[in-house]
Order: C-alpha cells, then sequence, then structure tokens
C-alpha cells in the first residue's frame, strides 16, 4: 500500500491511502467540514456517518443516526469532538460525539433545513424551513433565548460568521442581506440579485456571496458596497465558497445545472474576481473546504489542492471499518 504526505496550514502531515477508489464511495451524499478543523463527517445514503480525521487520514468511526438527505443537516464542531445530525421528517437534532454517543436530542425542532457550528463551537445554529434560526447550547441542548433576538432573526434562513473579525451576515427570505455585529447591531445592507444565497465566503475586509442562477459577487464588510463581479454562462453558478489562507484567493466551485456536467475549480482574484485557474473536478455529490480553505474534499475521499486545482491524494474511506 503507498501512502504520501502533504503539508500546508494548521495540517503538516496527512497520510493519504490511493487505493480505495472505487464504486463504493458512491455511497457519500453529504459532507461537513469546518474552517480549521481536522475531522471531517462523511453522510452516507442510508442514514449511517463515518468521521475521518484529516490528520491521519483514517476513519475514527462509523454510525447510525437519524440524518436526511436534503439541506446540510449534518454539521462537525471546530474542535472535531461534536456531529450535529438534522432530521427534516423527524424534528430532530441530535448532538453525538464523534463516535457516534448521544450527547443531547432535541425532537421539537421543525422543519429543520441546515445546522451549523459557532466558529468557537459553543452554539449550535439551527435553520428552519419557515424562515427563522434558533440557537442551541452545545452543552446543554437547550435554546438560547434573547430578548433582541427573535425580531433580529425573524425571516433569517441562515447566519453566518466571519472568521477574520466580529461581523455575522444575515441571509433572509426574500430580502436584502444584513451584515451586523455579534451583537446583531446594523452594519450594512447588500441587495440580493436573485432569489436565494448559495454560499458565503469570507476574507479579511470582504465578503463573497454565490447566487443561484446568479454571479459570484464581492463586497466590503463595513460598507456593504460591491468591490467585484464574477458572472458565468448562463445555467452555471457556484455551489461552494471559500477563501483560500495560501493564495490569498477565493475559491468558487461551479456547476452547469441547466444542462449538467463537470463540477470546475476556480481561483478567482481576491481584489478583482479574475479567474487564475480552472480545474475540472471528479464527480462527486458533495464538496467542503478544509485547512483554511488550502483543501478541496470531495465525497469520493479525494482531496484537492485548492491553490493548483491538482488532486494530491485520497482519504481511506474504504467500505471496509477503519483499521
Amino acid at each position: 500500500m503507498k501512502s504520501y504526505l502533504f503539508g500546508g496550514g494548521p495540517v503538516t502531515a496527512v497520510v493519504i491511502w490511493l487505493e480505495h477508489v472505487d464504486e463504493t464511495r458512491k455511497q457519500f451524499r453529504h459532507l461537513a467540514t469546518t474552517y480549521d478543523g481536522t475531522t471531517i463527517a462523511f453522510g452516507e445514503f442510508k442514514r449511517v456517518v463515518h468521521i475521518v480525521d484529516l490528520t491521519t487520514g483514517a476513519r475514527v468511526s462509523k454510525f447510525d443516526t437519524d440524518l436526511d438527505f436534503g439541506g446540510s443537516r449534518l454539521a462537525i464542531d471546530p474542535n472535531g469532538a461534536f456531529c450535529a445530525i438534522a432530521s427534516y421528517d423527524n424534528n430532530s437534532v441530535t448532538l453525538a460525539d464523534v463516535h457516534g454517543k448521544q450527547i443531547w436530542q432535541r425532537t421539537d425542532v421543525d422543519e429543520v433545513q441546515k445546522v451549523r457550528f459557532s466558529l468557537d463551537g459553543d452554539t449550535l445554529f439551527c435553520s428552519h424551513h419557515r424562515g427563522i434560526v434558533s440557537q442551541f447550547d452545545v452543552r446543554t441542548g437547550e435554546t438560547i433565548r434573547f430578548t433582541w433576538l427573535k425580531k433580529d432573526l425573524y425571516g433569517a434562513k441562515d447566519v453566518i460568521e466571519s472568521p477574520y473579525d466580529e461581523r455575522l451576515v444575515i441571509d433572509q427570505i426574500e430580502r436584502d442581506i444584513r451584515i451586523t455585529n455579534q451583537r446583531f447591531k446594523h452594519v450594512a445592507t447588500v441587495k440580493r440579485k436573485t432569489f436565494a444565497v448559495l454560499d458565503y465566503a469570507f476574507a479579511p475586509e470582504f465578503m463573497c456571496i454565490s447566487e443561484s442562477g446568479g454571479p459570484v459577487t464581492c463586497y466590503h464588510l463595513e460598507s456593504g458596497k460591491e468591490v467585484w463581479e464574477r458572472p458565468f454562462m448562463d445555467g452555471v453558478h457556484a455551489l461552494d465558497l471559500r477563501y483560500n489562507e495560501d493564495s490569498k484567493r477565493f475559491s468558487a466551485v461551479t456547476w452547469p445545472y441547466e444542462n449538467g456536467g463537470p463540477f470546475t475549480l476556480m481561483s478567482l482574484g481576491r481584489h478583482n474576481g479574475e479567474i487564475v485557474t480552472e480545474t475540472l473536478l471528479p464527480d462527486a455529490a458533495d464538496f467542503g473546504f478544509v485547512n483554511r480553505g488550502t483543501r478541496l474534499i470531495l465525497t469520493t475521499g479525494q482531496i484537492v489542492s485548492a491553490t493548483t486545482g491538482e488532486q494530491i491524494g485520497t482519504l481511506d474511506i474504504s467500505p471496509d471499518p477503519a483499521k
């Protein structure tokens, strides 16, 4: 068995096994990563979650869950200690450790669409179909309530934190996108260009958004002023965005949603949005950036450099239990 090493960012050595690229990997449909963590969660089609340690390339555990597919109902916390699993059908959110042991479960969470951990790992944000965001204390599972919370998050479908300052972005249904501080005090407003935002990415001073059927647009975080826009051909949009700390550029994974076709990894200039590199990606159901945006993980287990577009290895997520 061959093994290879790569470095960069906080991960200094990753063992990557290259002998298990086979049809079994098509079973994975969801992928959960964190901004700077080294633990990854793969969601199998039949409600099974696999936890993989990026620093070793090995699978840590495999366990049954209530995971529903659609939305983004799988999340891993930044410290690699917990996994959040949501079910739309069962109106539930479950927190488990990375070995599958249940820490707590809520069965009163209606129409769950997305779960996301805060960057400090203390709060779990839960987005609902009706347009509201709940917050749960990760330690206890209790709802976090503030007198000013309900009005600020009413009509919201997501809350996204910048890792560079104390800015929040509140994505509201069919309303302008709001940039606030941590206490939801207004900073700036961004007018959406289409009906839905697909993803967000933050860089120092900037925020990029990709919109359904629309462009990737970069805005200044303090003023909300547009810095640049990167349009795509008709029928193409960017599904995933991230800022690459190595190259100091934005990365986008684009897809021709109207006619189908391959996914493309693009590197975009931070200050002008110019396309620096374009790389066709292997077919996969989901993607996730890791290691401060320097690597892209696919549900096939393949690892791609977000800087060069080169495949640099494959995680060992073979169907047999990790050894």
